[in-house]
């Protein structure tokens, strides 16, 4: 399986920054379509617009309606709901209005969840979300079906102050959900702090991608500050099979800037392997 994960690409009708983000997501796009074009799922964790508003969605529903791949669209704590569901109403809520919902991809359960709360950036995942998410969790166990758990905020701590005051606020509760699912769970992809992000929570592995937009740059000292500058915006490519998951971090820009060097015979030179090697 081959799977594409982007996220916070804060469309807006203004530079953010100085960054023009409509066009640093259409490169995101070109070069997926370019190298990925192939990809058994494409996923947009969320942070779709810049400010909720309705030209941005309508934006971002050309670009996409344009591209061939339909990827899986998520909300973040710059999206507004109601106005992501009118420009895209085919994509699925549950029976509570939250853009949450699953979908069964090369014999694995993708399962989104949607952690905004309207007026406020930190993430929420409360009681009715909290139930929701560990009935699919529980379904996918009978169905004998490895999840990929996708959210916007993150769900821990990474040590960077003005990301953590913004995480997600219900970290204990998730924590205990994934617990009760360690062996359901193999690989949590989530956005929101703009830097390329891997570890492990409860025992199981996550990985997040830079912004397009604006990529952040992390900050060890408490200060509360958000790093920014010359840095190289990403995606994330994920390979999976039933053994093993590799995240790569895709800096797209850089892609007419590699040289490639032909290898024929196995590498430069002979080595010798020696017997019982």
């Amino acid at each position: 399986m081959k799977l594409v994960h982007i996220s916070d690409i804060h469309i807006n009708a203004d530079p953010i920054g100085g960054a023009d983000t409509i066009a640093a997501f259409a490169a995101c796009l070109a070069h997926v379509e370019k190298r990925h074009g192939d990809a058994d799922a494409v996923v947009i964790t969320g942070d779709l617009t810049h400010h909720g508003q309705r030209h941005s969605y309508v934006r971002l529903r050309e670009m996409l309606d344009a591209w061939p791949t339909k990827p899986f669209l998520m909300i973040g704590n710059h999206d507004h709901r109601d106005t992501f569901r009118e420009i895209f109403p085919e994509v699925e809520a549950d029976v509570n209005g939250y853009i949450q919902y699953v979908r069964d991809v090369a014999g694995h359960r993708l399962v989104f969840l949607d952690t905004n709360l309207v007026g406020n950036h930190s993430g929420r995942l409360g009681p009715r979300r909290q139930a929701w998410l560990a009935a699919r969790l529980s379904e996918a166990a009978r169905d004998g079906l490895p999840v990929l758990l996708f959210l916007h905020h993150n769900p821990l701590p990474i040590g960077v102050l003005a990301t953590d005051i913004l995480a997600l606020v219900q970290r204990k509760e998730f924590a205990a959900i994934l617990r009760a699912h360690r062996d359901t769970v193999r690989h949590i992809f989530f956005g929101h702090c703009h830097m390329s992000l891997s570890g492990s929570l409860e025992g199981i592995p996550f990985s997040a991608p830079r912004s397009t937009s604006h990529p952040g740059w992390p900050e060890f000292e408490g200060r509360l500050a958000y790093g920014h500058g010359s840095i190289e915006p990403s995606y994330n490519l994920a390979l999976i099979d039933n053994d093993n998951i590799v995240v790569h971090t895709i800096e797209y820009r850089l892609d007419d800037r590699i040289e490639w060097e032909p290898l024929t015979g196995g590498g430069t030179g002979s080595v010798t392997v020696p017997p019982g090697a």
